[in-house]
Order: structure tokens, then sequence, then C-alpha cells
């Protein structure tokens, strides 16, 4: 399978409208249910269930953000048969029901610029309160390509390899290439980074399928006297790359006092 999962992945991303299951995929490429989904993990890290539905939560995003677009409309398009399976998934793996996603993009993106603009730092975020007596710390150096102008970007430790949940500890930097996580709390994470482009488009901040982005290979484990110290060079997207589904906008109006913006 190794040598044909680009094909498998791009297969699902251009069928999901078809109602697509993991085993009408496994039987297209030849495969049973089961010997498909043990491959499939083994090969990139994340479910083949995961992998579909974060997919399709993605569709969905695309789709919303288009006025003419209802929500039941974004539902059956990214290939869901049931609108309440539709909206339950899709708040969990954003935030935000379909319904307050569309409504509030205008307001998220204007705390977004606002942070930008107002806030040349890098600050720290905590899914939980932040526990001060764990000392496991990561210094984190991104590197941009040439000639590339950052925006915002979002760097963090997630439970999954796919970014579909809020990370564990997080940031966002505007100004610098370099920050530290401190007091992370004990466990296995995956770090991932996205950063999106200086643009005037406000859509670039929601769906993030071209935004740059990078990660940690190995999984980090804290705590651990291993890693102290990493680098990650941000790359254009790759067929192979899962959907980064959180809602980096939702994310600072909740986690940062922007009440006095």
């Amino acid at each position: 399978m190794k040598e044909i999962i680009v094909d498998i992945l791009t297969y699902i991303k251009t069928n999901l409208s078809d109602e697509l299951t993991i085993e009408e995929v496994a039987g297209h490429f030849g495969y049973s249910k089961y010997h498909f989904s043990r491959e499939f993990k083994r090969l990139t890290g994340f479910s083949a269930a995961d992998y579909l539905s974060s997919i399709k939560i993605e569709r969905a995003k695309q789709e919303l953000l288009k006025q003419n677009f209802s929500v039941t409309d974004s539902s059956f398009d990214a290939g869901f048969s049931s609108l309440g399976t539709f909206s339950t998934t899709f708040a969990k793996k954003t935030g935000l029901s379909p319904r307050e996603y569309k409504k509030q993009v205008e307001s998220l993106y204007g705390i977004t610029k606002e942070y930008e603009r107002k806030y040349p730092c890098t600050l720290h975020y905590y899914s939980e309160e932040k526990n001060t007596e764990k000392n496991n710390q990561l210094s984190l150096t991104i590197h941009y390509p040439e000639n590339y102008e950052s925006s915002i970007t979002f760097a963090g430790l997630f439970r999954s390899p796919i970014p579909n949940h809020k990370p564990i500890v997080g940031t966002a930097l505007t100004q610098t290439n370099r920050h530290t996580f401190t007091h992370i709390p004990d466990g296995d994470y995956y770090l991932l980074v996205c950063s999106i482009e200086k643009t005037m488009n406000p859509l670039r901040y929601f769906v993030l399928n071209e935004c740059l982005r990078g990660k940690v290979e190995e999984v980090l484990h804290f705590p651990s006297s291993e890693h102290s110290h990493v680098e990650v060079h941000l790359r254009p997207p790759l067929p192979e790359d899962p959907p980064i589904l959180i809602n980096l906008p939702k994310l600072l109006a909740d986690s940062f006092p922007f009440r006095n913006l």
C-alpha cells in the first residue's frame, strides 16, 4: 500500500460527495476493510476514519464560506447523509456549529487582523489550566521559504497528527520565528506548524488547505531529555497532508484578552 498511499488520499478527497465509506475505499483499491485500515494508520499515523471525517469537514468549511451555500447544502456536498451528524462533527472539530461558523467569519477575521496589528509578540495558549508544577519545555525555531511574508504563524503540540482539535499547548507568532513552549503536560505529542501568508483575503484565515506547514516527524515525549530544541522548515502543502481543521481565529478570540479591542 505504501506505493499508492498518495493515490488513496487523492481518491478520498475527490469522491466525498458520493457518501464515501472506508469499506468502499478499501474495496476500490482491492483490500479488505480490516487490512486497509491497519495499513493506512501504519503508513500515515492516523486512522482512515478520522482522515475521511476530517476531509469532509474541510470541504464543508469551504462550502459554508460561499454566500449562496446553506448549512444543509454544505453538509450534503461534503458527503454527510445526516445533518445532525454533520453539525455534531463540525462543532467537535472547529469549536463552532456550522451556523455559528458561517455567521462569525467577519468578526473573527477582524479580531485576527487586530491581533496582528496590536500584538507583535509571542502569545502562549493552554487547552487546560496551566500547570506551573510541570517544568517540561521545548524551544522551537521556524524556517520560512525565501521571500515569504508571514501574516501569522500558529504552532502547537497535538495529541493526533491531524490538527482537528485544539492544541494542548500552542502559540501565535507575528514578528518572530522563535518560541519556547513551557509547562508542557506530561504525554506524547505531535508538533505541527502552519503559517498564513500576508493577505487581505479573509477566507485564507479559515480554510487552511493552501497555507505553508511543517512538523516534527517523530512523536515528542514529555518528560524527556531527548528534545530541548527543534527546528521546523515550512513548505507548501502536499497531497498526502491531512487537513488543518482547527479554527485559528476562534482560538485567538477565545484564548486571549481581546475584549478591549
